[in-house]
């Protein structure tokens, strides 16, 4: 009896234990097959999408190719002897052709009125204006480049157009066609993926029509209708349904039933298509990879049946352990091999993103922004105890004392160092910063500039000039204008270094708007300019390269001595003063440099001077809150010595253990904003969120912060930029308080 119910009792534990792994073991593959489909389509999608990639860069370079062509016939033919214009309309046709190295097959020239039509490399080759027309026409409406749709050519198989309209004095006279053989893209691009056995891509435009098939046959022919003729008594239904989903999804995968059509004897098959969509012109072109749906599956069956082995194993030697090992070996064999493949694709992947120089470009300037913004930050904290001891002196001191004169060349060092520092804040981007402007005379910050750069000349370059009398102010900071002249003196240098007897001259003018053409031409104020004129008989600049001088980096091609970094910064500062800066240049002639600043006004209110007559005296009880325990005390003493009652905190613990107490018992609160525990955002959110009306002053000595959205809130009243001082805090407090 008991050996009948122990046989019963194994034959219900092997039941159980069967019934468990095979549910256990069920799941598992479903999600196993799950995770294998969903990572194959996520390849098949990297892949899809790297084609269109492919194909836009292409078809944009060329593109660009005959857009620049373009512009430059223009420009001949505008100095181009009418007789000889078919010569050197052909002769610009032929040295374009070659430098494609023949991926552009064929170029017309078409004049508007049709009377002259023009052809590289087949010079009798007739003009189908039937293809052309809407290309065309729409060239002449919209004058600007358009991208035709694809057409069989009677010599290069299918093609497509690429139309660029060409100016001569504003007008457009006629278009260049470049061809493009789809043939020629579908071996560079398209024909080397494979997908498996028998997968390939395919390419098709937006109605459907193939443009790019390893079937020769099937190009030109809608993927639907076609087949219907050639092929009437296979089922097709299920390609309209994937042509819909690939009209109407940018990206995205479809299983359906269809054919391999490059083999000769069609066999209905399971297939998968991943697609998406590469913007070519004003339409898209649709890029599918298809790959056997079977061959994804294969390996998924072949491990649903060596689990049921292994589950079989295990129930007959009720070794479950030795089970869960073996298949967490295999499924991280599996996952090892999954990301190995996964890590191929994304390498290929970055390769083709690294042909990208914009990219590549814009790290560059954010490493060196994120470097020089961490540069001010720290010199900011050193120059604001400097600055702000050396002012407590200086008030505190007899002005007829020797020591006064010291402390008073203290004070002006750190603001000269506080405005080469601000100079440092503007390239790293720093959108908070404060740049002091004041009336200045441009003749006299010209003069002192000059004395400063002729001393860096060498004795074979000769300096003429010829600035003019005249009252002529301008609103502007000295710092900068002062580094916009030795820039521009340090260009023109290198320009001249090999030469013996170079010659730099440096002129100024008045001009009213309405007198220039230069002014009228540009997004200027209308109101009267200032031009200071910097020429020099050097090298002078290559036309190609005229338009890149200002780009940050571009100029160490001119000179190795050069930064690169010069002319951007000198464009950058014009700007920011409403002014604009002229460049013409001739090889082997010279170049000149004019830059136009806008003549200040009488009506022009200058801010900081006004805050200049604002009591700096006050009574209220103030809380300066800075890790930094130098800038703390120093801030705190000055403070107490204009009145104030000031109390300090420099550990952000404190700040949390005693915040009821500060927000009751002081009405402002100057913090910095960054500290390691709580930062001045945060404090303040605090304080206000409990007591609205107590100030809070935020000092920071940099940040990418938005600190005027934050006053516009009210979650701060009023921000300084360090290095401060105690009077410019008192300012801001009695600002505050006057409701300014």
């Amino acid at each position: 009896m008991k050996k009948n119910t122990l046989k019963i009792l194994s034959v219900v534990i092997i039941f159980f234990i069967v019934l468990i792994v095979g549910n256990i073991s069920y799941r598992g593959f479903l999600n196993y097959q799950n995770t294998i489909m969903t990572q194959q389509i996520e390849h098949l999608l990297t892949s899809s999408k790297s084609i269109g990639k492919s194909l836009e860069l292409y078809v944009g370079e060329k593109e660009k190719g005959l857009k620049d062509m373009t512009i430059n016939l223009g420009r001949y033919l505008e100095k181009s002897d009418e007789k000889f214009m078919n010569d050197d309309i052909l002769k610009t046709l032929e040295v374009f052709y070659h430098t494609q190295e023949r991926e552009v097959s064929e170029l017309f020239y078409v004049d508007l009125d049709k009377k002259n039509t023009l052809s590289y490399p087949f010079h009798n080759s007739r003009v189908n204006y039937e293809i052309l027309y809407d290309e065309l026409e729409y060239v002449k409406e919209n004058k600007k480049s358009y991208i035709g749709r694809s057409y069989l050519s009677s010599s290069d198989g299918f093609s497509f157009n690429i139309a660029e309209p060409v100016f001569v004095n504003g007008d457009i006279i006629g278009v260049v066609f470049g061809k493009i053989k789809l043939e020629n893209i579908h071996k560079l691009l398209v024909e080397p993926v494979k997908a498996g056995k028998y997968g390939y891509a395919v390419v098709k435009d937006v109605n459907g029509k193939i443009l790019m098939h390893p079937v020769k046959s099937h190009i030109g022919g809608n993927m639907v209708s076609f087949r219907k003729e050639k092929y009437p008594d296979l089922d097709l239904h299920e390609l309209n349904k994937l042509l819909n989903k690939q009209r109407t999804e940018e990206e995205g995968f479809y299983i359906y039933n269809s054919y391999w059509w490059p083999q000769e004897k069609l066999e209905k098959v399971k297939k998968i298509s991943v697609f998406s969509r590469a913007e070519i012109g004003t339409e898209f072109w649709v890029v599918s990879i298809i790959i056997s749906y079977d061959e994804i599956k294969e390996p998924i069956e072949n491990y649903l049946y060596s689990s049921v082995v292994i589950a079989a194993v295990i129930i007959l030697i009720f070794s479950w352990v030795v089970f869960l090992t073996v298949r967490m070996i295999k499924n991280k064999e599996a996952y090892e091999m999954e990301t190995n493949y996964l890590r191929e694709i994304n390498k290929s992947t970055e390769e083709l993103r690294k042909k990208d120089a914009e990219l590549h470009h814009r790290r560059k300037l954010e490493t060196i922004g994120t470097l020089t913004g961490g540069i001010a930050h720290e010199f900011n904290n050193v120059l604001t105890p400097i600055m702000g001891y050396s002012e407590m002196i200086l008030r505190n001191l007899d002005p007829n004392i020797k020591s006064y004169d010291y402390a008073k060349n203290i004070y002006e060092s750190s603001e000269r160092a506080q405005e080469i520092i601000d100079q440092i804040r503007l390239f790293s981007g720093d959108k908070n910063i404060k740049i002091k402007y004041k009336m200045i005379s441009i003749n006299k910050v010209l003069k002192e500039a000059l004395r400063f750069s002729e001393s860096l000349f060498p004795a074979s370059i000769k300096v003429v000039k010829d600035i003019k009398n005249g009252e002529w102010d301008v609103y502007a900071n000295e710092t900068q204008l002062h580094q916009v002249v030795l820039n521009l003196c340090t260009n023109a240098c290198n320009a001249m270094k090999d030469q013996n007897n170079g010659v730099l001259k440096i002129s100024t003018d008045r001009v009213k708007y309405q007198d220039d053409e230069i002014l009228q031409g540009s997004d200027l104020k209308k109101r009267d300019y200032i031009i200071i004129s910097f020429e020099d008989n050097g090298c002078g600049i290559d036309e190609e390269i005229m338009e890149k001088i200002f780009d940050p980096f571009f100029t160490k091609k001119l000179s190795e001595k050069s930064s690169g970094l010069g002319l951007s910064i000198v464009q950058g500062i014009v700007s920011k003063h409403g002014g604009k800066i002229v460049v013409s240049s001739e090889i082997d002639k010279g170049s000149r440099f004019d830059v136009y600043l806008p003549l200040a006004t009488k009506k022009i209110m200058i801010s900081d001077e006004n805050l200049e007559n604002i009591s700096i005296s006050g009574t209220e009880r103030i809380l300066v809150i800075d890790d930094d325990k130098d800038i703390a005390e120093m801030l705190g003493n000055g403070l107490n010595n204009l009145g104030y009652q000031t109390a300090v905190i420099t550990e952000g613990s404190e700040i949390l253990k005693r915040f009821d107490y500060i927000k009751d018992n002081f009405k402002v609160v100057v913090t910095d904003l960054a500290m390691p525990e709580i930062n001045g955002i945060q404090i303040s959110k605090k304080i206000k969120a409990k007591k609205p009306e107590v100030k809070v002053i935020l000092i920071t000595a940099y940040s990418d912060e938005p600190l005027e959205e934050y006053m516009h809130d009210n979650i701060i009243d009023d921000y300084l930029m360090k290095p401060v001082t105690a009077s410019q805090i008192s300012r801001s407090i009695r600002k505050i308080m006057n409701g300014h």
